[in-house]
């Protein structure tokens, strides 16, 4: 298959370096392109939906945050969120009892009756939460610095309560802005939400299982999906793989998926 070669020539103009064209540069600069001269409407739908924190580096940074600010119970939302995978309804419900024996030691795993699914399953049955590493630390710092805490207290409990000191959790909408505000504070681009918490446990999850499909099925299983490709889609497996497929075919340019392939045609053997 012939090679196409492109004739940049006709872009050499004064200085500009034709190789910008490949980078991510300013184009305006390079007197490649002027500002726009009227106003463009583009017919797309404005996205909503909550992404997976995927980069490790985003999530220690968003753990620092809180924690450089003495926000410990934030810092506890965030690490025992992405490390249990439960939805904010259940995950809000959480008391210092559900994770901690009566002697004061971490459980190994707890049962969860998941509100959802309460009405959609027919067998009644719990989903059961392991504690790792880092929810025993993150727990632990909160509870070095917040005095008076008990066992029936509920882990994110709110502060707005007018001074009556009640034992209330934060509703949903307090958790949302308390993760968009790290994000926006942080510069983080991603679309952050509560869903993110649960999101970025199935990424991380799957990508710790190198992809493969029992890791899939178990997801699957724990999020209740009727489908794989449910899974995939909201753990944002599918966009990955979508985008890495346009950026690999490159069709019409020198670095087109063909340059480096080995493919050769045999003669059939004549018996």
């Amino acid at each position: 298959m012939p090679v196409i070669q492109h004739d940049f020539s006709k872009f050499k103009v004064g200085a500009i370096d034709v190789t910008a064209l490949k980078r991510n540069t300013d184009r305006t600069a390079l007197g490649l392109i002027a500002p726009a001269t009227e106003s463009v409407d583009d017919a797309v739908v404005v996205e909503h939906s909550a992404e997976p924190i995927k980069k490790m580096e985003d999530i220690m940074r968003i753990s620092r945050y809180f924690i450089e600010r003495g926000k410990y119970r934030d810092n506890m939302l965030f690490i025992v969120g992405i490390n249990f995978g439960l939805r904010v309804s259940d995950l809000r419900q959480l008391r210092f009892s559900s994770i901690i024996n009566e002697n004061f030691t971490f459980k190994e795993t707890f049962p969860v009756f998941e509100i959802k699914t309460r009405n959609t399953r027919a067998k009644k049955k719990n989903r059961y939460v392991t504690v790792n590493a880092a929810v025993v630390d993150a727990v632990t710092l909160f509870l070095e610095h917040t005095p008076g805490v008990t066992l029936s207290d509920y882990m994110f409990r709110s502060n707005s309560n007018h001074g009556g000191n009640l034992n209330r959790p934060l509703d949903s909408w307090s958790i949302d802005r308390i993760l968009k505000g790290a994000a926006r504070d942080l510069g983080l681009t991603m679309r952050v939400s509560t869903h993110s918490l649960r999101k970025t446990f199935g990424y991380h999850q799957m990508v710790m299982g190198g992809n493969e499909s029992r890791t899939l099925l178990l997801l699957q299983k724990m999020f209740n999906h009727s489908s794989p490709a449910q899974t995939l889609a909201y753990i944002g497996i599918t966009d990955e793989e979508i985008t890495e497929a346009y950026k690999r075919l490159n069709l019409g340019s020198t670095e087109n998926y063909l340059v480096d392939s080995r493919v050769v045609e045999k003669e059939a053997d004549v018996g």
